[in-house]
């Protein structure tokens, strides 16, 4: 699980959503890490499914499994 105790340490997760084509939409990712990772750091399950969505680096699984789907088009940015 990725625990970012400050904006800047959670600066490289930003910055792969940034190049996500969630990046300014809904992301289950984005939200479950920003919603629960504080509230998980004691509870050892929950844990355990925020490390399989975001590792210790910032790097976000779904990103990592397709990253040609899941990165931004051109055709995909606003005009």
């Amino acid at each position: 699980m990725a625990y970012f105790s400050n904006g800047t340490s959670g600066e490289c997760f930003h910055e792969q959503c940034a190049k996500c084509r969630y990046g300014e939409g809904y992301c289950p990712v984005w939200y479950v890490q920003n919603e629960y990772n504080y509230k998980a750091c004691n509870i050892e399950v929950a844990r355990e499914i925020l490390d399989h969505l975001v590792k210790d680096d910032g790097t976000c699984a779904m990103f990592t499994l397709d990253p040609q789907w899941f990165e931004r088009r051109q055709e995909d940015l606003p005009l």
